[in-house]
């Protein structure tokens, strides 16, 4: 019995050369094409016929029956069904085959229009959804059966094809419509416009449209990007994008060096940032500049306090605020005169057709683009989703250059919000595409690639690299470029719905590593965002702590409002948290020493006989010597990564076989074998761990460990088939997360031993998981120390230093 796939082919009903001559030549052309593709003849008779394909040969098989639907050559279209299975050779004739698949085929042939491919829902590439159907048909044939097989869509047969059509949209269209609006907008000088947009209704397009037909001498586009939740974070960064497109103006050298400390990460107090706003937007030959604030309820307070004093007079420049339609204003924005709002909705029906027009590069066809219109509900975002989720599936094709409707009911279902289609679409995406976008989305939606390479690796392993996912990430409009180096995703409604696609757990797990990163890699003030994850992770002692921290360098810079803020945010995590004291009006009065409040310093501070350095994780000889029991041991006892000096363990295993209390109870023996056992596998004595594992199965008890153990030394020998066949094996037949962490761990371990380090950073990640789930902190503690290897040795030195401040942070848990 061999794995195959088979094609059957079945004349049209009633025709009249079935029998005749016509029918044989017709049949033995097809026969040696299908042979050409590797095919062989595995049945015949009068009205059909059927080729067999090696399992692995897909395309092959997909590519002749293909060939037939489009080489017709004046005959009647035949019906071809496609199935998938074991047969069995008959022997004689040659080639001559029966089994399932081809009763299957048979039948679905049967069933078939003409010129129609069925195929068999159970192909696993239907189930994979690697091939593109466009819809079930259901029928019953002769014998009474009822047959049920997809349409293979056979212009657009491969996935692959129809996601590359995505590629073909237009990333930023012509602006369409709300011309009424943008008038409104002009506001006085001094003044500000507010704009109300629901999310995908345009707002973001709105303000860049804005932008580009004032043509400001310089403009500052304060948006939540990396690092929202740092003080004054935003303002930040819209300095930097300023600088990277526009000529900066000559500033008094005060206001330079305050610029060089804002961008430094340094902060600078309010009053003196709303003079550099100031200045920077002033007037140039008559032209004023331009401010825009966007999704202004998710900009860090600090700069939103800066704005609030730019923008009434002396701010001789244009401002535009945007929110979203049910969001009331922030309270410190209360103050600024608003000179006119307006609020974006869906757009009128012509309107979106001709936007679905311009998305497509005007190379669509009426009905389409009226269809795709009303499936993304006539908002900006809905229809690009939309259009982009109908090429993807094949709904919507390209025939030719023109963009059209698959067939007459495509693109009639029922309308849907953007994020409904950016669900959809998500399927298609790879693990490592999926991590990258999850990492810059945690990120703050715009993010540098190191930073995000940093997260999300730690997740996905090196599939995850900005440079692994570009290609299809900004490819099919899920991301953009904004400058070199930097990764944005599209639009704050997918970056929702990506972190939405989580679930609780693992969303956890992505904060406490984003966290962790930040922590690394950002300054005093920065520390707010990590503090934030930290608190998602559950990690409220170390969100306190950081929180803290934050405050203490907003106050230093004279961030008032801020720091009394950050200072509320940790007591709320942790009322014994050490916090800097402030007067009222905003001076520091007391601050707590840095080194009693960072985790980093702590680990630090260990130096050379602490557990791990926090910079220098230390490597074992092999993988092979490690195991989840030295992964998690404490370093006071038993050295975590190497031997250490003891008495001999056999003697200490033969003089437990002289033990009468031991001897008589078998649980009493299992128990101190399990503890002999651990000691052994450290220690790298391999003779003494299978003595042990001996006795210790003769007990009958801890047969799981048994299991385990036996196949690590089975590693030892070099035979890692069976070991990882054992370890594989424990670990599919335990069933709490606590037993399963474990049985994780050791087939992850054996998995690197076997040099499939990419396969155990996947196992190990998953242990990780199931610990966490059994609330297992030694468990927790050992994947970590494990990943914290693993990622040293795949060259990311950076993830192993993270994986290792995890480890040490489940240890301090484990000390109480």
């Amino acid at each position: 019995m061999a794995e195959r796939i088979v094609v059957s082919f079945h004349e049209p009903s009633g025709s009249a050369g079935s029998s005749g001559s016509g029918y044989l030549e017709r049949s033995l052309s097809i026969k040696k094409r299908a042979e050409a593709h590797g095919g062989a003849l595995c049945a015949w008779s009068s009205e059909a016929f059927a080729f067999d394909f090696p399992a692995e040969a897909l395309d092959e098989a997909l590519g002749f029956t293909l060939e037939q639907v489009a080489e017709a050559q004046g005959h009647e279209p035949l019906r071809i069904g496609v199935a998938q299975g074991e047969m069995r050779a008959l022997g004689s004739p040659e080639g001559l085959a029966w089994g399932e698949p081809l009763k299957k085929a048979e039948r679905l042939a049967f069933l078939a229009r003409p010129g129609e491919v069925l195929l068999d829902p159970e192909i696993a590439a239907v189930e994979a959804g690697d091939l593109v159907t466009a819809g079930l048909r259901r029928g019953r044939c002769a014998d009474g059966t009822i047959v049920r097989g997809q349409r293979l869509d056979i212009y657009a047969p491969l996935r692959g094809d129809t996601l590359q059509n995505v590629y073909k949209l237009v990333t930023a269209p012509a602006f369409v419509g709300r011309e009424e609006e943008l008038g409104k907008l002009a506001v006085p000088l001094g003044c500000a416009g507010l704009v109300r947009a629901a999310p995908g209704a345009g707002g973001t397009r709105l303000l860049l449209e804005l932008a580009h037909r004032l043509s400001p001498p310089r403009s500052l586009r304060i948006a939540p990007t990396f690092l929202p939740r740092e003080p004054l974070g935003a303002l930040r960064n819209a300095f930097a994008r300023s600088l990277a497109r526009e000529e900066p103006p000559e500033l008094p050298e005060a206001l330079a060096a305050a610029l060089d400390k804002l961008l430094s990460g340094e902060g600078i107090d309010v009053q003196r940032a709303a003079e550099l706003v100031d200045a920077w937007l002033a007037p140039v030959d008559g032209r004023s500049g331009l401010l825009t604030v966007d999704d202004a309820t998710s900009i860090d307070m600090a700069t939103l306090e800066v704005v609030s004093q730019a923008i009434p007079p002396p701010g001789f420049f244009r401002s535009v605020v945007r929110i979203d339609v049910e969001e009331a204003l922030p309270e410190v924005l209360s103050s600024i005169p608003v000179g006119a709002e307006v609020t974006l909705g869906p757009l009128p029906k012509e309107q979106a057709r001709e936007l679905a027009r311009a998305f497509c590069g005007h190379a669509i066809t009426e009905k389409a683009a009226a269809r795709w219109a009303r499936l993304g509900e006539g908002m900006p975002l809905g229809i690009r989703e939309a259009l982009a989720e109908g090429l993807a599936t094949g709904e919507l094709r390209w025939l030719g250059e023109v963009a059209e409707p698959r067939d007459r009911v495509s693109g009639r279902g029922a309308p849907a919000p953007a994020q409904e289609w950016i669900t959809r679409r998500a399927r298609w995406l790879e693990p490592g595409e999926i991590a990258a976008l999850v990492g810059v989305a945690l990120l703050g939606g715009d993010a540098p690639d190191q930073i995000v390479d940093a997260v999300s690796t730690l997740m996905g392993g090196a599939g995850a690299r900005v440079a692994a996912a570009e290609e299809t990430v900004v490819g099919a409009a899920w991301a953009s470029r904004p400058e070199e180096g930097w990764l944005a995703i599209t639009s704050r409604t997918q970056a929702r719905v990506l972190i939405g696609l989580l679930d609780e757990g693992t969303r956890e797990l992505w904060h406490r590593m984003a966290g962790r990163v930040l922590e690394q890699n950002v300054g005093p003030l920065g520390l707010a965002e990590p503090a934030y994850h930290a608190a998602v992770a559950g990690e409220r002692a170390s969100a306190a702590v950081l929180a803290a921290e934050a405050a203490l360098a907003a106050a230093g810079a004279g961030l008032r409002k801020t720091a009394a803020a950050l200072i509320e945010e940790a007591k709320s995590l942790d009322p014994d948290v050490q916090v800097p004291e402030i007067s009222d009006e905003g001076a520091l009065l007391e601050g707590p020493h840095a080194e009693e409040m960072s985790i980093a310093s702590i680990i630090e501070s260990m130096g050379e006989g602490g557990s791990m350095r926090a910079l220098d994780p230390p490597s074992p000889s092999s993988i092979g010597s490690l195991s989840p029991d030295s992964l998690g041991a404490r370093s006071s006892s038993v050295a975590a990564f190497g031997p250490r000096t003891r008495p001999s363990l056999a003697e200490a295993v033969a003089a437990l076989g002289e033990d009468p209390v031991a001897a008589e109870d078998p649980s009493v023996m299992a128990e101190r074998l399990s503890k002999l056992l651990r000691e052994a596998l450290v220690e790298g004595d391999v003779q003494t761990l299978e003595d042990i594992l001996v006795r210790l199965r003769v007990t009958g008890e801890r047969d799981a460990l048994v299991e385990r153990m036996s196949a690590l030394v089975l590693l030892t020998r070099g035979e890692h088939g069976d070991a990882l066949r054992k370890l594989k094996e424990a670990a599919a037949a335990v069933s709490s997360p606590r037993a399963r962490a474990g049985a994780l761990l050791s087939y992850g371990i054996a998995l690197a031993s076997a040099g499939e380090v990419d396969r155990a950073l996947h196992e190990t990640l998953t242990a990780l998981a199931r610990a966490r789930e059994a609330s297992d902190a030694r468990a927790e503690q050992a994947c970590a120390r494990f990943l914290s290897y693993l990622s040293w040795v795949m060259g990311q030195p950076q993830a192993s230093t993270v994986w290792a401040r995890v480890a040490q942070a489940s240890g301090e848990a484990l000390g109480g």
